[in-house]
């Protein structure tokens, strides 16, 4: 009889050990970037009396200034073409871009992706700055891409560049996902950190963009003026 007892008591603590267990937690799947909740609007406007002004979300653009900006290191490069400059402006910041095309022999001397790097001297290069902010007063970034892509970079989101500053760094990828194979329609060029796609952007005809609520606030502004860059570029025609 006592072991009857003895017997039911240890199987009802078990039971209630098992009921009083914490349930593992579920993990929340990351959805992925190409979502509507981080889609964001492009627009450009295009004045009687005004020059060409872009906005991506918040961040909007100045119109654009043709040439190499006083006093930036491409200043004294021998070969650049396809110049221009603007300002990137939100309430709080203002910021600015230049954007140009320069041949890979140009970065000889620095260290580049094995994408680029293999290319030969003479292969044109897109090279975007983009300048410091107040809240990183000391952080500026460079984009650097290749400026004619192959249908395979484009079928298979190979890696055509890259986006960094002096700490950090994004690969930067293209894929024609939403447009039609062996074409580049709708080219999408994606930012991806530590592997992770956190920004992306087609600046087409009908510009789209996409921004991951992971990226931080700092981070979002300069792939917002990256973004806006290239936007700016494929509006201009300077493919």
């Amino acid at each position: 009889m006592a072991k009857k007892i003895f017997g039911s008591a240890a199987a009802i603590g078990m039971l209630c050990m098992a009921c009083s267990s914490p349930k593992p937690v579920a993990v929340k799947k990351d959805p992925g970037l190409y979502i509507q909740p981080h889609s964001v609007a492009v627009t450009m406007k295009d004045g009687w009396f005004t020059a060409k002004t872009l906005a991506l979300g918040e961040y909007t653009t100045s119109s654009r200034t043709n040439g190499v900006a006083a006093n930036t290191p491409p200043k004294q490069w021998r070969s650049v073409s396809d110049a221009f400059y603007f300002s990137v402006k939100t309430a709080a910041e203002q910021f600015p871009v230049q954007v140009l095309s320069t041949p890979r022999i140009t970065f000889s001397n620095r260290p580049l992706p094995t994408s680029l790097s293999a290319l030969a001297g003479d292969t044109p290069l897109w090279y975007i700055t983009l300048g410091a902010v107040s809240s990183a007063p000391l952080k500026s970034w460079e984009l650097i891409l290749k400026r004619n892509l192959s249908f395979v970079e484009l079928n298979e989101n190979k890696q055509v560049g890259i986006l960094r500053s002096a700490t950090d760094e994004l690969r930067v990828t293209a894929h024609n996902r939403y447009g039609t194979r062996n074409s580049y329609e709708k080219t999408c060029y994606e930012f991806q950190l530590r592997g992770m796609p956190v920004a992306a952007v087609i600046p087409g005809e009908t510009p789209q963009a996409w921004v991951h609520e992971k990226a931080d606030a700092a981070l979002r502004q300069t792939l917002a003026g990256a973004m806006l860059a290239l936007v700016f570029n494929e509006k201009l025609g300077a493919r």
